[in-house]
């Protein structure tokens, strides 16, 4: 006849005594341990597509190297006093625990500060005065969700609508009193290499790609400003492997 494990514990501690009941309860535990971490460590999946922009911190190596190089030893994010870099979590694959920076939350000040304390260079060390050596992504500008370009297109509109003897309707004087902007402009640490203003059009700015280090700067303080999407947002640039 089978013997169930209920019905072998039942036993046990009816005819046996407190130093047998023991000893059972120990190897039970031992036996119930090792089934659980026969299930672990979980297989990790390789996978090369990432659900959030891979943006590596300032003076990061090539991706392939930066993936053998990096200890994940978080002195990096240590280091940062903005809060600026976060970590892969385990469901990103082959970036588990590898650092990365997401505008959206909060960008990079190039201060550099993180570059100093990786351990094996993963990160190489560099000065605030290479920042605009630096390569992290670049933008992109949406003039269209841009309060300062809708500003200046307000602006053509009302001054053709007054040319024809008619007034600006509210919804426009409106949106008119949102902008202009220009606040990724005043914050960008590479202001006149990365952004410029068009001269006398109310601080619309103009993106240049090649000059951007792709910091986030200008896309954290747009999504402050701007109702929903933003209008100015930072686009990778580095290769996945």
């Amino acid at each position: 006849m089978k013997i169930t494990r209920a019905d072998f514990l039942r036993n046990i501690f009816s005819i046996s005594g407190p130093a047998v009941v023991a000893a059972a309860a120990v190897s039970l535990g031992h036996l119930l341990l090792k089934k659980k971490s026969s299930n672990y460590p979980i297989n990790r999946v390789l996978k090369d597509d990432v659900s959030v922009r891979l943006i590596r911190p300032p003076g990061s190596l090539k991706e392939k190297e930066f993936l053998a190089s990096c200890i994940r030893c978080y002195r990096c994010q240590d280091a940062c006093d903005v809060g600026a870099i976060q970590f892969f979590n385990e469901a990103e694959g082959k970036l588990f625990h590898t650092p990365y920076i997401d505008p959206s939350v909060k960008a990079c000040n190039l201060c550099m500060k993180c570059t100093k304390h990786c351990p094996t260079n993963a990160i190489t060390p560099l000065e605030p005065a290479s920042r605009a050596k630096v390569k992290m992504a670049t933008v992109e500008l949406k003039k269209d969700l841009c309060l300062s370009h809708k500003a200046k297109a307000i602006r053509r509109e009302q001054a053709l609508l007054m040319d024809l003897g008619s007034s600006p309707t509210e919804s426009e004087a409106s949106d008119e009193r949102r902008g202009p902007c220009g606040e990724c402009y005043m914050f960008c640490p590479l202001r006149e290499q990365a952004i410029k203003l068009e001269p006398g059009s109310f601080l619309a700015p103009e993106v240049y790609k090649d000059a951007c280090v792709g910091c986030g700067m200008c896309e954290e303080i747009c999504r402050v400003l701007v109702r929903g999407e933003p209008a100015i947002r930072v686009v990778p640039t580095r290769e996945s492997t």
